[in-house]
């Protein structure tokens, strides 16, 4: 039994003891009560019968807490009625009002008891009909996939089971091309380099103590960081992780594996499980020995670390990455530099050099692991290659960074009226599509040695059995694709698809592949981008992989008067530009919802709520389908998004739950209401009891119109204005320079600026003059060629912006400032409402979100309840309750 089936089965014991408590103690309460108010009906006396309310109230069973309470005070009211004993302007109408309050809060916890039995209700049926896995968080929902669910195995095993042996002739002569032949020498040299680091690696393999009890600690958790094991393997590794005996001896046996890994040989067959995810696809995971997953998890660990250290060594040598500059002819930097005394064509902060630092940074083999002594296992629980096939980015929040950048970077282009084309494409079941010819063709490239490819290739060719085949089904050999959930497999996968990205930077001289595993993006100039695809058919062709047609597409903006037919004949791929639900439209040049989409997504959330078996599983599959998935699944709003962008998500939003709740006016809310009246007979409830967080008694249900509505205030209509200040600063700036070179040349007796003593430095005044211009002296050299020039045109000066433009560079940047959100502040009697300690430690425990709904709501909640809590304290087991709510909204892909 998994682990949340056993809290599930663990909350339906406890919630089954709590409840009997709970109605036995309504019942005492709701008899008090009435004895109480038929009292109260007998005295005539307004002043007496107010007193006798407030007195019995005191003794009622269940209420011991008014004189604590924040919002009701009964201390207080029996002072004031008891002034009215004397003085007579206490009018009836005011005892009236105090009696009115001592009812109203007496009915109020009424409703505490009839919502804390609804709420204990609501448990008991959900975790009665709800004890499937909770990783799959489907119940019902699993049954309408299992066509799908055979599809996608079949496909799988289409792959997996079939060879397919490429070239390796023609992926020697692919690579020399790159690296080897290259007609730079400082990429033949780092290469060079490059294979000797990795040749050193292996023959110091055997010089380490591989491993320590520390080293066996960290294989373990990393392997429980990936998700990728099933509940029992898991709790096993934890048992592990606490008994330093069992750890002593794991190590002990790793380390006479590892020095007997020549003859290596797997331990038996995996087991594969196809799990159904968010999306509606699959994810298929291993099920292997643990004493071998943890041997191979090292070993895929140890060769990643390195594989990425002499990546990135090689790359980022002297001369071998190409830059955006080289967009500057050799003459155009000449020029440049004679007449602005500019030194290196990438300025910092230019808009290519920010993008250059993020690529390196976030994106340049970010599957792969840094290693620093023992911080290599380290990871910050990025998703690896396996057997998935699915039609979003397999890193969601990578991805709607890279968006954000692609669209800052199309405002600034169409500012600068320059089209830009932009580039998307994935591989089709990489993962286990991968040939193995090829893969062992790239590792001999770059110097791994026989005796581990031996290794590699029995890792490889693993035997595989499916979990739910019957027990005598008979193992077969994985004869193409990588392991799945392995450090191994990023190994595998990265080191064949950075090829393709150097190879991009060479063929196109400079672009960088924005690629997150083999899901990529490319955008600049049309030409760039229609050589960058040239370069990965070519590489898809030769490694023996397959374009994915379905998530491939471009789009071109084109700048007013661009002159379409030229760019129509451009070679780029068909289909249009999507991610998720949104889509890149031509005309705007912005990301705008993909309604073809949201229509096919309406339909499986349709489907998904309608399979809900509790009122449980309705809130909990709405906040992941309803709310989380399509806030994922479309671009964030940011700095960039217009308000009429984020008005289209509102009116999507709409749209969706109209769709989905036409009997309800388009109304979750309502459509709830209406399932629990139908199950539990409780009408009239209030929609806090729906949206509050269940700490406070509520279900939880999440509102994504909030989440966009917290934004929306942060977002303004695209200003005309954007760039303005930018090109009036420039043409300053043209013209100051152009003054100074033109009066140096006159003090110079010509117009144009001679290269003597005056710029080596023997006249400090005129290089003064430059310098205070923001210039600088330019370097000694042979410049007769320029001498007459007459400065250049304000046309060339602007024409690189993107590579020479420090300021350009810093409005582009502003397009990422950190969003601001309004903040949403509690009033201090909600605050104390909420959390009986002091206001400032019960605002800081709510986010913007929570304080939103909890604000929205509290009149109509301090109405119902008297107070903020929706249900009696300690009469359910609530801490049960949130882990199990958040142990089933874990998103894990």
């Amino acid at each position: 039994m998994g682990s949340s089936d056993t809290l599930t089965e663990t909350l339906h014991t406890v919630t089954g003891i709590k409840i009997p408590e709970l109605r036995r103690q309504k019942q005492a309460y709701e008899h008090a009560k009435q004895s109480l108010l038929e009292k109260a009906q007998n005295e005539a006396d307004s002043r007496k019968r107010v007193q006798l309310l407030l007195d019995g109230s005191e003794e009622l069973p269940g209420i011991k807490d008014l004189r604590s309470h924040p919002l009701f005070n009964i201390d207080h009211l029996w002072l004031f009625v008891e002034q009215a004993r004397f003085d007579p302007s206490i009018s009836e109408q005011v005892l009236a009002d105090y009696e009115n309050t001592v009812r109203n809060q007496l009915d109020a916890e009424t409703a505490k008891y009839d919502f804390t039995e609804l709420y204990g209700d609501l448990v008991k049926e959900w975790t009665s009909s709800n004890n499937a896995n909770a990783t799959e968080s489907e119940s019902g929902f699993a049954a309408l996939g299992h066509e799908d669910m055979h599809q996608q195995r079949a496909a799988l095993e289409e792959y997996v089971f079939n060879a397919k042996e490429t070239d390796t002739a023609a992926i020697n002569a692919y690579l020399d091309e790159i690296f080897t032949n290259n007609l730079s020498k400082e990429v033949v040299s780092a290469f060079e380099r490059l294979r000797s680091q990795i040749k050193d690696f292996q023959t110091n393999w055997d010089r380490s103590s591989h491993f320590e009890a520390e080293v066996v600690t960290r294989c373990i958790k990393n392997i429980l960081d990936n998700g990728v094991i099933s509940d029992s393997k898991r709790s096993a590794l934890r048992g592990f992780l606490e008994n330093e005996i069992v750890i002593g001896e794991i190590a002990d046996a790793m380390s006479i594996r590892m020095a007997a890994r020549n003859s290596f040989a797997l331990d038996g067959p995996t087991i594969i499980e196809q799990r159904r995810q968010l999306n509606g696809r699959c994810l298929f995971y291993p099920d292997e020995d643990l004493l071998q997953m943890i041997f191979l998890q090292y070993i895929g660990a140890k060769w990643a670390i390195e594989l990425k250290r002499a990546l990135t060594e090689f790359t980022f040598a002297d001369g071998v990455l190409k830059s955006a500059s080289g967009k500057l002819s050799k003459q155009a930097l000449r020029r440049r530099q004679f007449f602005l005394g500019k030194g290196p064509a990438l300025q910092r902060h230019s808009v290519e050099y920010q993008n250059h630092n993020t690529w390196r940074a976030d994106i340049f083999l970010d599957q792969l692991p840094d290693g620093a002594g023992y911080d290599w296992m380290d990871d910050e629980d990025k998703p690896e290659y396996g057997y998935e096939e699915s039609n979003l980015p397999k890193n969601p929040r990578n991805a709607q960074q890279l968006l954000h950048r692609i669209q800052a970077y199309l405002i600034v282009r169409r500012k600068l009226k320059m089209d830009t084309a932009v580039i998307r494409s994935d591989f089709k079941w990489f993962g286990p599509s991968l040939p193995h010819s090829s893969i062992f063709a790239v590792l001999r490239y770059f110097g791994v040695q026989e005796e581990w490819i031996h290794l590699f290739k029995k890792v490889l060719e693993a035997p595989i059995t499916f979990k739910h085949d019957a027990p005598d089904s008979a193992p077969r050999v994985q004869k193409r694709g990588t392991p799945v959930g392995t450090r191994l497999t990023t190994f595998f996968g990265e080191a064949v698809l950075f090829c393709v990205d150097f190879a991009v930077n060479q063929k196109t001289n400079g672009a960088k592949l924005w690629r997150m595993q083999d899901d990529f993006w490319l955008w600049g100039d049309t030409e760039v981008c229609s050589k960058g695809w040239d370069t990965l058919t070519k590489f898809s062709h030769v490694m023996g992989l397959e374009i994915d047609e379905e998530k491939t597409g471009s789009c071109q903006i084109l700048a007013e008067g661009s002159d379409e037919q030229a760019n129509a004949n451009a070679n780029l791929p068909s289909g249009d530009l999507v991610w998720g639900l949104i889509k890149l439209d031509t005309a705007s040049g912005e990301f705008v919802v993909n309604q073809a989409k949201v229509d096919v997504y309406i339909e499986a959330l349709d489907l998904r709520l309608k399979a809900s078996n509790s009122i449980f599983d309705f809130v909990l599959a709405w906040n992941l389908y309803g709310c989380r998935f399509f806030l994922q699944n479309r671009r964030w709003v940011d700095v960039s998004t217009t308000r009429q962008q984020t008005h289209e998500l509102l009116e999507t939003l709409r749209r969706i739950q109209s769709r989905v709740f036409p009997l309800s006016n388009g109304s979750v809310e309502l459509h709830l209401k209406r399932m629990i009246q139908d199950r539990f007979g409780v009408s009239d409830i209030p929609d806090g009891f729906l949206y509050y967080p269940p700490v406070l008694g509520g279900l939880g249900l999440e509102n994504p119109f909030i989440y966009l509505n917290l934004l929306i205030h942060s977002t303004a209509e695209r200003s005309e204005k954007f760039l303005e200040t930018f090109f009036e600063n420039e043409e300053k700036e043209y013209c100051s320079r152009k003054q100074i070179f033109e009066e140096l040349g006159r003090s110079n007796g010509s117009s144009g600026q001679t290269v003597d003593s005056d710029v080596s430095g023997d006249n400090p005044e005129k290089n003064q003059s430059r310098r205070a211009a923001g210039g600088f002296p330019e370097p000694i050299g042979d410049w007769a060629d320029l001498q007459d020039e007459p400065f250049m045109s304000f046309e060339e000066f602007v024409q690189h912006r993107e590579v020479t433009s420090s300021a350009l560079g810093m409005e582009y940047a502003s397009l990422f400032a950190e969003q601001y959100q309004p903040e949403i502040k509690i009033v201090k009697e909600l605050a104390v409402g909420i959390d009986y300690r002091s206001q400032a430690e019960a605002r800081t425990r709510w986010n913007n979100y929570e304080k939103w709904v909890i604000q929205l709501y509290a009149k109509e909640m301090g109405a119902r309840f008297g107070g903020l809590f929706a249900i009696k304290k300690g009469l359910l087991p609530a801490g049960l309750i949130k882990m199990l709510l958040e142990s089933r909204l874990t998103w894990k892909n």
